[in-house]
């Protein structure tokens, strides 16, 4: 029987198996989980929060399906007519010729002013310019904003602010993944706008997980105290070495107690820390760090679990080498394709 002793709440929320088994999917692993936590496990009580978080999905899907949406929207948009127009009423005889004059007069002066104050926005969008930080693949890169508010930005990530930043109010706008050091400000909050939450803080040190295309969203907050509101406007309060986990494709989200709260930065300290990981989530984050990609044709190797440390300097074939000791595959190196046997 698989060790699943060491799991911490994401590792149950992302294994396959034991989502199957919350949701009474697969009798395999309906029997495997059950006989784990028979042999009463001292993560137990972990398991079984997961277990309630995932029966609370939608019930044996994830997504609506595509085809389901697509008919769902035909349907809508035929019940309304959104290309009408209303037909005015026909205009009746002019009764007063200097009404009209008036009317002109008017116009005029409503034209003048609205071109002032259209020159007036055109001013003011040319003073306030977006600036955008792009990290590529294989890349980190820390940042120092306006406010002394320093941020670590993980490969492939986009950070976006615009050059008010700091007069009014502190906000920036992320897709990827960063560490905030955020200062104090009286008065004004800092502002960390993602593609599923907003984040508001004073002054404090947290870990965004935000990369548009994966499911996982996670705000680990290592001191200080933020609150995080989504997109149904609930909000969240995060107290220190506690973790906000979102599921992306079902809306739900969990708060929890995390020990090692550092590991979720340990990216921005030129560390790749692996505590019981996935292969499949290694070579995820590897590849963005070191900027290859990974042609896994072992499907074995996948569900295979990994605890280690290693320096993001190391050679992607120094780290591979290191982890393949404690399994059974063989991988080759093109240009920047890993190619796993």
């Amino acid at each position: 029987m698989s060790d699943f002793s060491s799991y911490k709440f994401e590792d149950f929320i992302a294994d396959p198996s034991f989502f199957n088994y919350a949701k009474g999917l697969e009798k395999r692993d309906i029997v495997l989980w059950e006989e784990w936590l028979a042999s009463s496990p001292g993560n137990r009580k972990v398991a079984e929060e997961a277990r309630e978080f995932i029966s609370q999905l939608i019930p044996n899907r994830r997504v609506l399906p595509e085809r389901f949406i697509e008919s769902e929207w035909n349907h809508l948009s035929q019940n309304l007519d959104l290309d009408s127009r209303k037909k005015l009423p026909a205009s009746q005889p002019k009764k007063r010729l200097h009404f009209w004059h008036y009317a002109a007069a008017c116009a005029v002066i409503v034209a003048f002013i609205g071109a002032l104050v259209s020159k007036s926005i055109v001013n003011q969008s040319e003073l306030v310019k977006e600036i955008e930080v792009v990290v590529p693949r294989g890349e980190t890169r820390n940042i120092l904003l306006p406010d002394n508010t320093v941020v670590f930005l993980n490969s492939d990530t986009k950070l976006s602010y615009n050059t008010s930043f700091g007069k009014k109010k502190r906000e920036v706008s992320l897709a990827g993944e960063a560490f905030f050091n955020v200062t104090y400000k009286e008065g004004k909050p800092f502002i960390v706008n993602t593609p599923e939450n907003i984040i508001k803080v004073l002054g404090t040190a947290f870990n965004v997980n935000a990369y548009p295309d994966e499911n996982l969203h996670q705000i680990s907050l290592e001191r200080g105290k933020i609150e995080v509101s989504d997109q149904n406007k609930d909000y969240f309060a995060l107290l220190p070495n506690q973790t906000y986990l979102l599921l992306r494709n079902s809306g739900s989200s969990k708060i929890f107690k995390t020990e090692h709260i550092e590991d979720y930065s340990s990216w921005s300290r030129g560390k790749i820390i692996l505590r019981n990981q996935r292969f499949s989530d290694m070579a995820r984050d590897l590849e963005r760090s070191h900027n290859v990609v990974f042609d896994i044709q072992n499907e074995r190797v996948l569900t295979s679990r990994y605890t280690g440390e290693f320096s993001r300097e190391e050679s992607i074939r120094k780290i591979l080498d290191i982890i393949r000791l404690t399994s059974h595959f063989e991988f080759e190196i093109e240009r920047d394709t890993i190619i796993i046997k």
